[in-house]
C-alpha cells in the first residue's frame, strides 16, 4: 500500500509539473543525431515491433539511446542485454553522473503516465519509486549497470567516491560471510541428528539468525553507492 500511495504521489507531482513546463520531446540516436518533437509516445502494435512516434513519425526503438517526453528523461537498455531488448530506466537523479531506475515504457511511453494501471499489484514494481539505483551515465555518455566494477572504473578517481564503493564491497562481503555462516550451523544442525529423526535444533536457531542478520546490512549496502554517486557528483 505505502508502494502504492508513493507512486501516486510521484505520478501526481510530475504530471503537474508536465502542464506547467510544457516538455520538448526528444529523441537521441545512437548515431549522435537528434530529433525533436512536440509529441513523442511508445507504440506497440499488434504482432508489429515497438516503435516511439514523433509527431506521427515512426522511429524503431534499436536506433534510440534516450528519449524525453512529458513522463522523464529515459535510457534505452537494449546495449546492456539485447538489441532486441524494449527495456527502458528513468533518470531519477541528473548531475555529472546521471542515475536511472527501470521502468516499464508501457506506464511512461504515453502523452501522460497512465495513473489508473497502479492497481495491477503485478506491475507495480516496474513504476519508478525514486529510490532504486540500477544504472548511470556520465554525462551524454553510455548508460551502464550500477555494478561496483563499473563505478570503481568511472568514479573511483574521486577519493570520497571511492571510500563508499569500499563500504559497499565490505557490506556485500559481510553479507556473503553471514549467509555462509548460517548455512554452515543449520547444516551441522542437520548433521548431527543423522540417523534420527530431524528436529530444530539450537545450532540450527543460531543459523537462522546470523543468516538472516545479513538482510538488515543490504540498506547500509545500496545508501553506500549513493553516497559515492552524490560524492562524484559534488566532486
Amino acid at each position: 500500500m505505502r508502494l502504492i500511495i508513493t507512486a501516486a504521489i510521484a505520478i501526481l507531482t510530475l504530471s503537474s509539473f508536465a502542464q506547467k513546463s510544457p516538455v520538448v520531446h526528444k529523441l537521441f540516436l545512437y548515431s549522435g543525431d537528434s530529433i525533436e518533437g512536440t509529441r513523442l509516445v511508445y507504440s506497440t502494435p499488434i504482432l508489429k515491433a515497438p516503435v516511439f512516434q514523433m509527431d506521427g513519425e515512426n522511429f524503431q526503438t534499436d536506433i534510440v539511446q534516450y528519449l524525453q517526453n512529458n513522463n522523464g528523461y529515459f535510457a534505452n537498455l537494449n546495449k546492456i542485454y539485447t538489441d532486441k531488448t524494449e527495456r527502458y530506466a528513468l533518470r531519477i537523479k541528473k548531475g555529472k553522473m546521471n542515475l536511472f531506475e527501470e521502468i516499464d515504457m508501457a506506464f511512461y511511453g504515453a502523452d501522460e503516465l497512465e495513473i489508473d494501471k497502479t492497481v495491477d499489484e503485478s506491475k507495480q514494481e516496474m513504476l519508478a519509486t525514486g529510490t532504486i539505483f540500477q544504472y548511470y551515465n556520465i554525462g551524454n555518455g553510455e548508460v551502464k549497470k550500477a555494478t561496483l566494477r563499473n563505478l570503481r572504473n568511472d568514479i573511483g578517481s574521486v577519493d570520497a567516491a571511492r571510500k563508499e564503493l569500499n563500504y559497499h564491497r565490505n557490506m556485500k562481503v559481510l553479507q556473503f560471510s553471514l549467509i555462509a555462516v548460517g548455512a554452515g550451523l543449520i547444516t551441522y544442525g542437520i548433521i548431527e541428528q543423522s540417523g534420527d529423526d530431524v528436529r530444530f535444533s539450537i545450532p540450527m536457531a543460531v543459523g537462522i539468525v546470523v543468516g538472516g542478520s545479513s538482510y538488515f546490512l543490504e540498506k547500509k549496502k545500496e545508501d553506500a553507492l549513493w553516497f559515492a554517486a552524490e560524492a562524484y557528483n559534488k566532486n
